[in-house]
């Protein structure tokens, strides 16, 4: 039996792996026109930032340096599946009929089956180092909430998930991932707040929203 080696893979080795993140605000030529604060409309500083970021991660909102380190024990969580696949859609090209290379980026290997645990696991880091214990978060078909609880997971934090009503009951397995990883996950619109019980009374057959609790 003859073995050929399938040339359109293009998997990676774990030398080399970048230890930076690329910052595309350098690369503007304008810089990015800055967020408006919801009271008084005026651009929002680092301080306005504060009350809901880590700092760490409030420095990378304002950097334009080109690249940013990634802490090392990010790098040793990312080694569990990353490097990702990556490989050439041959017959996609051939498809296009075009001389450009094609290639897909398969991100399905991570623990949650997306791409959402690159920067769940290092928003977890930054909180975590900052001295955040707990992390609330909304999802929408559970994949962010899944990454989350697996980001938490990595550094002892306590997370409490927000989901969909109308995905919450659909896809019930997005669920027990969550709960795997040692999270809590909650129906949106639910009982526990005041908000959402205002929104059941009023329309208690909702499907629900991204964001609402």
């Amino acid at each position: 039996m003859t073995l050929h080696a399938d040339t359109a893979r293009q998997d990676l080795v774990t030398v080399g792996v970048p230890t930076h993140w690329y910052n595309l605000a350098a690369e503007l030529d304008q810089p990015i026109p800055p967020h408006l604060h919801p009271a008084t409309k005026e651009p929002v500083g680092p301080d306005d930032l504060a009350a809901l970021f880590p700092s760490g991660l409030i420095a990378q909102e304002v950097s334009t340096e080109p690249y940013i380190e990634i802490p090392e024990v990010v790098r040793d969580i990312y080694a569990m599946w990353r490097p990702s696949p990556l490989i050439r859609a041959r017959r996609f090209e051939q498809a296009l009929n075009t001389g450009a290379h094609i290639y897909v980026k398969y991100e399905g290997v991570s623990p949650v089956g997306s791409h959402k645990t690159n920067s769940a696991v290092a928003q977890a880091y930054y909180n975590h180092i900052d001295g955040v214990r707990k992390l609330t978060t909304e999802t929408g078909a559970g994949q962010w909430g899944s990454a989350l609880a697996f980001a938490g997971a990595q550094f002892g934090l306590e997370v409490e998930v927000w989901q969909v009503r109308a995905s919450y009951e659909s896809k019930p397995y997005r669920g027990h991932l969550i709960r795997t990883y040692g999270g809590t996950v909650h129906p949106s619109p639910s009982n526990l707040t005041e908000s959402g019980r205002a929104i059941l009374a009023a329309h208690p057959d909702t499907t629900g929203s991204s964001g609402w609790r």
